[in-house]
């Protein structure tokens, strides 16, 4: 009787761990940060001038359109979903993380901003 009893405590000490192992990991996907965020320094562009944030992010947009075609020209062969993620999701990640990264720079430095109409002259 003794050794049954040890076994079900065994059982139930397992099964808490694993349950809170599934715990565990369970917040870690709910953090709110972009999946990115640890591949990309977020201050990167902090110093830069906007001509050079615009550029970059142009080419991070053009970029990542480029990578989209392929993952969905990938996903439509067999087996396809395997290439994807082998070959184009890990970059994808990593440059959608560099765009929200320039873009967030754009909006500290105002580079988007329209600029204000010069005031009326005067006769």
């Amino acid at each position: 009787m003794a050794v049954h009893a040890n076994c079900s405590f065994r059982r139930v000490i397992s099964l808490t761990g694993l349950g809170l192992l599934g715990v565990a990991c369970a917040a870690c996907t709910g953090i709110g940060d972009p999946a990115g965020f640890s591949v990309v320094t977020q201050d990167a562009f902090d110093f830069k001038t906007c001509p050079e944030i615009i550029g970059t992010r142009s080419g991070m947009i053009a970029r990542e359109k480029e990578l989209n075609e392929l993952v969905a020209k990938a996903d439509s062969a067999p087996g396809g979903i395997i290439v994807s993620y082998t070959a184009y999701r890990s970059e994808l990640t990593s440059v959608r993380a560099q765009r929200e990264a320039a873009e967030r720079a754009a909006r500290l430095h105002n580079c988007d901003a329209p600029k204000k109409p010069d005031a009326p002259k005067k006769p």
